[in-house]
Order: C-alpha cells, then sequence, then structure tokens
C-alpha cells in the first residue's frame, strides 16, 4: 500500500494561487494532502469529510479551512435523484506566497495565527461570514490583477474577524505527522481509510509497515497517544454518525456498516466515545433541528 497521496494543486502560470468551481454529481477526493491551505465553501450537496482523526459530516452552506499537508478526503452521497449534485467553491494558497515580509507585519499578526491552527482544520460557523466568503470566493474565479489580491485578503480578514470557528482534527494527529517516520504513519492511515469498514487485524496492518505487531503497537501509541484499536473506533463512529442523520438506514445495519462485527460492540463503543447512544444521538439531532 502507497502512502498517503501528495497531490500536486496546478496553478495557473499567471497567478500566485489557484481558485476554481469544482461541480459534479459526485464528489470524490481520494485521502490526500497538500501543502497549500485550502478554504472550501460547499454550495451544494452533503457527504462525509474525513480530516485528520476526524470524520466530520458536511452538507449545503458549509466552510472548512484545510491548513498546509493535512491529509483529508471529500465523499459526498450519491443519490439516485438527477437533480442531486455537488457545487463546491475554492481557493488553493501558499502558505508564503504573499512573500516573508508580509507576514512580519503586526497586521498580519491574526492571520499568521489562522494559518497555525488551520493545520488542525477550521470550520466556520457564523452565517454572515459564510455568505459574505461564498460571494467572494465565487468573484475571485473571474477576478485578475490586483483585485485577485484584494479579494483573498478580504476573506482572509472576514474569517480573521469570526471568533464562531470549531477545529476539526486533534493535536495529539497534527504531532504525529510532524515527526519523524512521515511514511510509516501516513500509510497506517491510508489505510484505515480504505479498509476501516472490514476487519483490521494486528498482524495485517503492521505487515504494511513492515513492523513486528509489538513494534508497531508501541510505535502507534507513541505517537498519537492511543491504541490502534482505539483509533480504528473513532473512524467507524464518526463515520456512524453520518450515518445515523440518514433515513434509509437502521442502527443495526449502521453497526456493521461502520465495520463493527455485532451491535453489542457498536453501541459500547459508541457510548464510550460519544457519551450517548446511538439512538439517543438521533433523538438529539432532531430535538436540535
Amino acid at each position: 500500500m502507497k502512502p498517503i497521496l501528495m497531490r500536486h494543486v496546478e496553478t495557473p502560470p499567471d497567478d500566485s494561487f489557484k481558485s476554481w468551481e469544482n461541480a459534479c454529481p459526485y464528489l470524490h477526493n481520494p485521502w490526500h494532502y497538500h501543502p497549500e491551505c485550502e478554504i472550501t465553501y460547499v454550495n451544494k450537496g452533503s457527504g462525509v469529510l474525513f480530516i485528520g482523526d476526524r470524520v466530520l459530516n458536511y452538507r449545503q452552506n458549509t466552510l472548512i479551512i484545510i491548513g498546509p499537508n493535512l491529509p483529508h478526503e471529500w465523499r459526498s452521497d450519491s443519490k439516485e435523484n438527477p437533480d442531486f449534485h455537488s457545487q463546491t467553491f475554492a481557493v488553493h494558497f501558499k502558505k508564503n506566497f504573499l512573500g516573508p515580509e508580509f507576514y512580519k507585519m503586526p497586521e498580519a499578526s491574526a492571520f499568521n495565527l489562522l494559518l497555525e491552527q488551520s493545520v488542525r482544520g477550521i470550520q466556520i460557523n457564523d452565517e454572515k461570514t459564510k455568505r459574505t466568503v461564498k460571494g467572494e470566493l465565487m468573484h475571485l474565479m473571474d477576478a485578475k490583477g490586483l483585485e485577485k489580491i484584494s479579494l483573498l485578503l478580504s476573506i482572509f480578514s472576514n474569517i480573521v474577524s469570526c471568533d464562531k470557528v470549531g477545529f476539526l482534527s486533534s493535536l495529539i494527529f497534527v504531532n504525529s505527522i510532524e515527526e519523524g517516520q512521515n511514511h510509516r504513519i501516513n500509510t497506517i492511515y491510508k489505510y484505515v481509510m480504505t479498509h476501516f469498514k472490514d476487519q483490521i487485524s494486528l498482524e495485517e496492518i503492521a505487515g504494511e509497515v513492515h513492523m513486528t505487531t509489538t513494534s508497531f503497537c508501541r510505535f502507534f501509541k507513541q505517537r498519537t497517544n492511543k491504541s490502534f484499536v482505539q483509533y480504528v473506533n473513532d473512524i467507524r463512529v464518526g463515520y456512524a454518525c453520518k450515518l445515523l442523520l440518514e433515513e434509509n438506514y437502521n442502527i443495526s445495519q449502521i453497526a456493521f456498516e461502520s465495520g463493527f462485527e455485532n451491535l453489542s460492540n457498536f453501541n459500547k463503543q459508541f457510548k464510550k466515545i460519544k457519551n450517548i447512544t446511538p439512538r439517543q444521538f438521533i433523538l438529539s439531532f432532531e430535538r436540535r433541528n
């Protein structure tokens, strides 16, 4: 199994960053990372975003910031309805594209903090900010010259001014991929994202990185502060949360679809991680809506 795909972002030769619209019946960008920062607004569609060690349900009017080299994967829902499709507006930019002197300016201190925090992934939850950034991202695709730079700076300013944000991936995950042994830890994450619905034995995953099971367990615990079994259960429960909000699945089906061998273990792990049962999770969502 190859390590996580490092995706090359093609920037137009006359531009310092890339902005574009992605519109298609089904959005699926395989588990990957890139050195560019990414700001994505979901205008239409819904699905699940795997980001670091978190699984997030996304839908229309979702605004996400993904920092450099943070592994992620967008998987949109697919429906037979021909009117159902995905549409996102996005911009990719290198952290230093404005030049090193820009980041030394005192006026850029809040923006520097945003970039540092973006390595965990950030979700913007303020409705006014999302509406404004959506319009600027749409305008950005046709802008040229200084207007394009000005628009991107305006996007930064609006996001920095917003105090309703949520961090997505854990600091433990970020620290684990910044340390040495990147090839091994990335291979492990890629394998889990591909096979979390299956039963993954320690012998199997240890073999992927050419380690004994004892060495693998020690290696993984040192870099993530959790056991491999716990990490896989975190991913499975996160994915189950998405399925629980869809009407065409019952709890038993979701348990098996998420990779659990039986309903009892699913309920046990779900409550351990979320502090509520799957049924309570559904009821709490229905009350909020």
